[in-house]
Parts: C-alpha cells; structure tokens; sequence
C-alpha cells in the first residue's frame, strides 16, 4: 500500500492509501524520491476553478469532477520496467510527469533519465520549466533581445533563467516586491511593479526608448496582457504562456494597438515529434545547461516539505503565501 495526494473538492486535499499499481507493458513502476508544486495549475485544481467560461473542464478535454489527483512533477528510482521497454532498469533515477504520491506508473516514453550532475531538486523542475522554454521557442527569441517578462512566479523566473542562458537583455514584472527580489537575485537587468510611477520610463530607458521585443506573460490576468502590449516595441512580439480564468477589459485589436503590428501568440505544449524543436530535443537541451551550470534558477526554489504537510502547503498558498514560489516535497 502507498499514499497518493487527492483534491476532494474546492480547498479540500487529503492523502488516501491505494494498492500499489503494477507495471504496465511499456511503463516504469517509479517510487518517488520528490515532487514539485506548479504553483499556479495546482492552486487553480485545489480551489476548483475551470478553465472554460462553461464550468464543465478542469483541463481540456477532462470533466471538472472531484476527487482528482493534482501535480505533474516527480523525480523517482525505477522499481521495475515492463515487459517490451529498453531504455531504462531498476535503479534509474527518473523525471516523470506524475501526480503527488509515493509510487507511481508511467509510460516509458514520457520518462527522462536525469544526469549524476542534475541533483533531484533541479530535476523536479524539469516540466514546469520546459513550459517557460516553449514560449520563448514560441516568440522566436533571439541572442541580445530586449525580453520583458511579466509575472515572477515559477514560469516567469523560468524564462529568466533561459533569458541569461540566451544573452538577453531583462525586465521582470510584478506587483508583489518579494518576487521581484527573487528575479534581481536571479539576474534580471530591471524590476518594477507596472503600478510605479515611473514604471514605463524604466521600461524604455532599459530597451532604449523602443520597447520589448519579446514579451512573455506569465501573470494570468487581462490586465498582463494590457500591459504586455503595452510596453512591446512597435513590431514586437507578445507571447502569452499563463492560462487565464478572468475575462478582457479592453479590445489588444483596437486603439492604440492595431498600428503597432504586433504579433500576438499564445504558447501551450511542445511541437509535434519530428520538429526542430519537440519534447524530446528541447529537453535534451535544457538537461544539458542543467548538467553544466548554465540554466540557474535556484533561487526560485523557496521551500521544501515532507509529504505529510502537502495540504497544509496548499491550505497556506491559497491563503496567499507569495513568497511561496518553487515548491518541493521530499518522500523520501
């Protein structure tokens, strides 16, 4: 028997003790050594809020209906490899994109074998900031771009961490101060809160009078959005990475935004198998900045917790625990 974390309806998460699964044909029976909370999608499952105007989906395609299990993130030791799968033996250590809970399955194909030199607490990460490396793909980024980043949670101090990677000039948005010390901490060439005065002469003094580039939003509400088009350069480009739940106050095809000639795209999932730039290669990658020091993003892994306090965890982010920004939980 083993505990698995279950979101029993709106801020209700408790542990239940299930059977342990058996490996499947093509899967890896994995143990958990760590998970890691997606701070945003999983506060959103444990208050219950869907992400159509409907009501009827919890994710695309997957009816909102409690109980659900919530989290994507695990680090683990293989425990078995079923029949049919090459690749991988007993001992592995692995990234799976598993939910919270002491033994897990997954197919062999979603599975990433982690170097010696990328220790569990990095590893962990690996999906969560994949996501923030498939919007700057998406925004085609290049290397001395001007990138503003709005929102300095896990995603937008993720597309930090591979701005510096990339040689990109830096601004972090946000309104809560903590966050924007973190992203200073990180390297970020300018912070500010859109709220200053002052805010966009900081902007473009920073870009040269011109604006962003590349925006990348990553704070879920409209009113990023706004702002986002805001500060892009005439010709630049906004991608919008965060899943929004509010609704727009204003028209980003109307006054003053039609004679910019933006481009506004939207940043959800790697490219199909066989692109330049699919899952399989934009992880090889990210693995291997990981392995030699270039991907830094430690100091957005604020806090670490046994296992047994996850619904405290989650109790207290959606209290509104900003500081609470990479969260891990050991199982170990």
């Amino acid at each position: 028997m083993s505990k698995r974390l279950i979101v029993t309806g709106p801020r209700n998460a408790r542990f239940q003790e299930v059977p342990d699964p058996a490996c499947p044909a093509g899967g890896l029976l994995v143990r958990a050594r760590m998970t890691a909370i997606s701070t945003g999608t999983e506060l959103r499952v444990y208050r219950g809020i869907p992400v159509d105007t409907e009501g009827k989906y919890l994710y695309p395609g997957f009816p909102l209906q409690f109980p659900v299990e919530n989290g994507y993130s695990m680090v683990g030791d293989v425990v078995e490899a079923g029949s049919g799968v090459s690749g991988f033996r007993p001992g592995d250590r692995v990234f799976v994109p598993q939910t919270h809970k002491q033994v897990a399955v997954s197919p062999a194909d979603a599975a990433t074998r982690l170097p010696d030199a990328v220790p569990d607490h990095a590893g962990v990460f690996l999906s969560i900031v994949e996501v923030a490396h498939i919007a700057l793909r998406r925004g085609e980024v290049l290397p001395g771009e001007n990138v503003a980043i709005i929102g300095s949670g896990l995603i937008g101090l993720s597309a930090l961490a591979y701005c510096r990677v990339f040689g990109c000039r830096t601004a972090v948005l946000d309104l809560d101060r903590s966050r924007l010390s973190v992203a200073r901490t990180m390297g970020a060439d300018w912070t500010g809160s859109p709220v200053d005065e002052g805010f966009m002469d900081g902007i473009m003094g920073l870009f040269g009078g011109e604006g962003a580039d590349l925006v990348v939003e990553a704070a879920s509400t409209w009113k990023a959005v706004e702002t986002g088009l805001d500060i892009a350069r005439p010709g630049g480009r906004v991608v919008v990475v965060a899943r929004h739940t509010d609704q727009p106050h204003f028209s980003p095809v109307n006054y003053p935004y039609l004679r910019k000639n933006l481009s506004l795209k939207t940043s959800y999932g790697h490219p199909p198998p066989g692109q330049r730039w699919d899952r399989r290669r934009s992880l090889d990658l990210t693995l291997d900045y990981l392995a030699r020091g270039r991907l830094r993003f430690a100091p957005m892994i604020t806090h670490q917790f046994e296992w047994e306090e996850l619904p405290d965890v989650y109790a207290r982010m959606d209290a509104g625990e900003a500081e609470m920004i990479g969260v891990c939980i050991n199982w170990t």
